[in-house]
């Protein structure tokens, strides 16, 4: 099944033909279905083939009618005061489904049927892409903006959730509320609205879900070509392939862009056609190949050129093959502290590489990200960027000094130690901390006091902890009793406890422990006696994994 397949003037250059090889191996008798807009198509992907063509007839108005009143109205809502005006809209919509979703998701915004009737009544809707111009005009300022920004990535281009709110954030769209609600969550909220209208819509699950855990969605096709309508020339893609290194991609780039995609990482592309684009506030470069070593030199050069950029993100896949892996060690730039407009800064790598961070990125205080991928033993000191939100890395990433960094929301993993800087007291204010936290080096707590002024029960957005003890604690028992999780955590992990005890928010009924857990795993527990009892404490636990832990009987017998 070869789905929606297009085609061009250039027929040559598509080489459908090679895609379709393996069918001469075929056994008689076999098909090949083919979907597509264009009737063309099929004598181009199979020259010399016998085919059938079935046209797909339109849908019926009725049956468009009732999706298109699926969507403009709520499920149990009463549709006789709308039911006349629907269907003069529905059959102005000439049975695009896409239209039906667009303008009746906006609809469903504004039930009055006076609103109806002016909608109806708009001339807007005599032209084919009427609809959609209708619904983007619908949308809210900022809205609009974001959406347009979407014409950055690619047709059908993975799009997922928080990487487009924190490229939002970045890029100046977002506002904050009257009432001094948090940007994020006004971002979300934008994203929400473009998902409602179709704007956006939710891609279908495969591997790559249940691989990565995070939902992707895309742009239909005519969309996307309205993003890029209204975007103009402030968005550009440069489809640039592995196969291009060394100046092969010959196209022009207007001067006056301000948001550039490149997909795959080339120097002599950077170096003759990027530095010179001197308004940019985006640089996307979505892969590097594996043999690729992104240059230092080259990075000082961007860093020097374009001092106006926001997002600067090399190696943004999530595709671990496209990540930096040459140099071992990728050393960042003093010189990153000239981009004083730097919000997100992204150079992911792979667990083989090593990323050097130098003291002047404390200077950027406009930062709200750092990426950097799955590398390893990462020295992070950013205490004087107070707008930071979001840290990621890989293992054993030592992040020092946060405890005045009260936006803050996701960091890898914080390890306590002896340290100034290290104290488990750094977390107390972090109440911003949301999805999964890890916090190592327990051992090095030396009192339930200390442990209590991590607050963990104060930190109400996690859903995902992990509490691990790295060496023998005479006091682990007060430690576990004062790092009690918040109410609403779903999975807790403990490694390596040898309490003599167990916490009383762990066993007994809850007293504003993590009441509503669904998953634990306790690891390398070497207590003697039997193992704690679960039942009372956690009545909607769903997943208990126990590994290498020493009792002489199970939990609760």
């Amino acid at each position: 099944i070869l789905d929606d397949v297009w085609c061009n003037a250039d027929v040559g250059n598509q080489e459908l033909p090679n895609l379709l090889s393996p069918r001469k191996k075929g056994k008689k008798e076999s098909k090949i279905l083919v979907t597509t807009r264009s009737k063309y198509a099929l004598p181009d992907v199979c020259p010399g083939v016998r085919y059938t063509a079935m046209p797909i007839t339109e849908v019926d108005d009725t049956a468009y009618f009732e999706l298109f009143m699926h969507y403009a109205l709520e499920d149990d809502q009463d549709q006789s005061m709308f039911q006349n005006i629907g269907v003069e809209i529905a059959k102005k919509l000439k049975g695009s489904p896409l239209a039906a979703r667009t303008v009746g998701g906006n609809l469903r915004r504004q039930q009055d049927v006076d609103h109806w009737r002016r909608v109806g009544d708009l001339d807007l809707f005599k032209v084919w892409t009427g609809p959609l111009w209708w619904s983007y005009y619908q949308l809210g300022e900022q809205a609009r903006r974001c959406f347009a920004y979407c014409s950055i990535f690619p047709r059908r281009h993975r799009l997922y959730r928080d990487e487009l709110v924190r490229l939002w954030m970045a890029e100046g769209f977002i506002r904050s509320t009257d009432d001094g609600g948090d940007i994020e969550e006004v971002a979300q909220e934008i994203f929400n609205e473009l998902l409602s209208v179709s704007f956006i819509q939710p891609g279908v699950r495969d591997w790559e879900y249940y691989y990565y855990g995070e939902d992707h969605y895309l742009l239909h096709d005519l969309l996307h070509d309205l993003a890029e309508a209204v975007a103009g020339s402030d968005c550009f893609i440069i489809g640039n392939n592995t196969s291009q290194k060394g100046g092969g991609w010959t196209g022009d780039v207007p001067r006056d862009v301000r948001h550039l995609f490149v997909q795959s990482y080339d120097a002599t592309l950077i170096t003759e056609k990027i530095l010179e684009l001197g308004n940019l506030h985006t640089l996307i470069i979505y892969s590097v190949g594996g043999d690729t070593p992104v240059e230092e030199t080259v990075i000082k050069k961007i860093l020097k050129h374009l001092p106006k950029l926001r997002v600067l993100a090399i190696a943004s896949s999530l595709e671990k093959d496209a990540f930096i892996q040459k140099p071992s060690t990728f050393s960042v730039p003093e010189s990153v502290c000239q981009l004083k407009h730097l919000r997100y800064l992204a150079f992911r790598t792979d667990d083989k590489c090593r990323v050097v961070l130098p003291s002047s990125l404390n200077q950027l205080y406009q930062m709200q990200l750092l990426d950097f991928g799955q590398c390893h033993d990462l020295v992070c000191f950013c205490d004087d960027l107070i707008n930071l939100r979001h840290v990621f890395s890989g293992s054993y990433t030592r992040i020092s000094n946060i405890s005045g960094l009260d936006s803050l929301q996701t960091i890898p993993e914080f390890k306590v130690r002896p340290e100034q800087g290290q104290e488990a007291k750094q977390l107390r204010y972090l109440n911003r901390l949301s999805g999964k936290l890890i916090i190592s080096g327990l051992d090095s707590i030396e009192s339930r006091e200390e442990a209590l002024e991590v607050d963990l029960a104060a930190k109400k957005r996690l859903t995902d902890l992990t509490l691990e003890f790295n060496g023998s604690s005479k006091v682990a028992a007060e430690v576990l009793e004062g790092l009690c999780p918040p109410v609403g955590l779903e999975k807790l992990t403990i490694w390596s406890y040898e309490g003599s005890v167990y916490p009383k928010w762990m066993v007994g009924r809850q007293n504003g422990g993590p009441e509503k857990l669904q998953q634990l795993e306790l690891c390398s527990w070497s207590q003697p006696g039997p193992a704690p009892e679960l039942v009372e404490g956690f009545i909607h636990l769903r997943e208990l994994f126990l590994w290498d832990c020493w009792w002489n009987a199970l939990p609760c017998n």
